[in-house]
């Protein structure tokens, strides 16, 4: 049990260090659009319009990635909820087993004392 528990943080390091670099990539290239558009020669109504139009690209990139960070984590979530159920199912089988062969053991020392 503590195997598979140990595995699931190991991949999610590596998930966490993968979105890192996703991340640090898309704000590289914000910045570096940004610089771009304000270093260019244009008119400032220009410059605003494109800077209109890079942050609407720019908040529906981050909707969507968010809304694909949302539902990998429910999925996660779903996973580990079905884990838990059936672990605490298998858990409940080997109690049920080994309270019935404590209570057969106790009749059969009953019996004997008899």
């Amino acid at each position: 049990m503590f195997e598979f528990i140990r595995k699931r943080e190991l991949k999610a390091r590596k998930k966490g260090f993968a979105n890192g670099i996703t991340i640090g990539a898309f704000l590289g290239a914000l910045v570096g659009g940004l610089a771009g558009i304000l270093a260019a020669p244009d008119s400032g109504e220009n410059t605003r319009k494109k800077l209109q139009k890079n942050a609407l690209d720019i908040k529906d990139n981050i909707e969507s990635d968010l809304l694909e960070v949302k539902d990998k984590i429910n999925n996660e979530i779903a996973q580990s909820i079905e884990w838990l159920k059936k672990e605490i199912c298998e858990t409940k089988e080997i109690f049920k087993k080994e309270k019935d062969e404590n209570q057969i053991q106790a009749n059969e020392d009953a019996e004997e004392d008899a």
